[in-house]
């Protein structure tokens, strides 16, 4: 069975140095109201004369996030990436339940969507989301880790089947068998790209991150289609240290499977709009989970 897109994400990385002129609620504010906003009141106003943008960030949460891998990177070369999440005040609890995310992302559509990824049981959700990034190309000089965008602006499109579901995620069940067992397809995924590994291969997880997420605004972007924003900043190790990487997103629902084009160009505009937002632009790395993996599978933090 062909999945069916439910939504469509818009992801820009900031400038981390923002978020330490101020508290990160002050700046989710300050960003919001003073660089956002007007934006979005750049489209238009709605036929009935209302403002297309509404609400605040004033709704917080945190939670604390590993991605895993095996020490060969099997996963990360079949194009999946294994995503833990757990509410920070269960971090320190004896049997807490982690959602653990197993996500498909490539730039084909249909191979995305042909894919059959269950998780184990009844109790698992599987979404197929395209994700929305600026369009970008890798520096060619040696050693220049900074990101190049063409002279006119754009997007790059990839596409991202996830399944979701809460487990005890203890050391026993960390390895490919184990995860076989929450995802019975994974296997047969790797194995489209490479050998399989052993699958008593121990599963290895890339750094601690406490993740701060506000969210609470909107865009209407006409014909029912509503742009939920999403200010994410993330703390590597154990202490709350100035973030290394913060993202604003936009996420979109589908009208069954479909965006009108209006709707769509209005979405583009202001995706393209906020990539010339200047110094509150990350112009060193292209994609948060990169810098998440474990090492060796992708991009450290320095």
């Amino acid at each position: 069975m062909r999945h069916k897109l439910e939504a469509r994400e818009y992801k820009l990385l900031l400038n981390p140095e923002r978020f330490l002129e101020a508290s990160p609620d002050t700046v989710a504010d300050i960003f919001w109201n003073e660089h956002l906003k007007p934006l979005i009141r750049g489209l238009g106003s709605r036929n009935d004369d209302e403002p297309r943008d509404a609400g605040r960030f004033d709704k917080r949460s945190e939670r604390i996030v590993r991605f895993w891998d095996t020490p060969d990177c099997d996963l990360t070369r079949a194009d999946l990436a294994l995503r833990e999440r757990l509410a920070i005040e269960d971090e320190a609890r004896p049997g807490a339940r982690s959602k653990i995310t197993l996500k498909l992302r490539m730039p084909d559509l249909f191979v995305v969507a042909a894919t059959d990824l269950p998780g184990n049981g009844g109790k698992f959700r599987t979404t197929f989301e395209e994700d929305i990034a600026p369009l970008e190309v890798d520096d060619p000089k040696p050693g220049n880790r900074s990101i190049v965008v063409p002279e006119k602006p754009s997007t790059r499109s990839r596409f991202a089947l996830s399944t979701t579901q809460k487990v005890e995620w203890t050391p026993s069940s960390r390895t490919l068998a184990g995860l076989d067992q929450l995802f019975p397809t994974v296997l047969k995924i790797v194995a489209s790209t490479r050998a399989i590994p052993a699958t008593e291969t121990a599963l290895i997880s890339g750094p601690r991150i406490h993740e701060l997420v506000f969210e609470g605004p909107s865009v209407n972007l006409g014909a029912g289609i509503i742009g939920e924003f999403a200010l994410t900043l993330w703390y590597f190790g154990s202490d709350h240290k100035p973030s290394p990487i913060a993202e604003i997103s936009f996420k979109c629902a589908t009208a069954d499977g479909d965006m009108p084009g209006k709707s769509a160009q209005r979405a583009f505009d202001l995706f393209v709009a906020m990539q010339a937002l200047g110094a509150w632009v990350n112009t060193e790395h292209s994609s948060k989970t990169s810098l998440a993996l474990p090492k060796g599978c992708g991009t450290p933090v320095e």
